[in-house]
């Protein structure tokens, strides 16, 4: 599978296209709340944790952190 760079222009375009997270390199359209959502891996350790990311709290994070994604 082919790596995506990430950018900033990326996320704000996924933004755009209704996507809320990136969980496990997939986009994920949240259907309902958001904070419910994240809940249901409130009790996962971390060896079976989904690496999740909210595509909004990515945009504040500098160029170089996101191109380490």
């Amino acid at each position: 599978m082919e790596k995506i760079q990430i950018s900033k222009r990326k996320i704000e375009d996924w933004i755009k296209q209704g996507y809320d997270v990136l969980q496990d390199g997939k986009l994920i359209k949240i259907e309902g709340d958001l904070q419910e959502f994240l809940q249901q891996f409130a009790h996962d350790t971390a060896d079976t944790i989904p690496k999740t990311y909210l595509l909004k709290e990515l945009l504040t994070w500098p160029e170089e952190e996101l191109e380490k994604l």
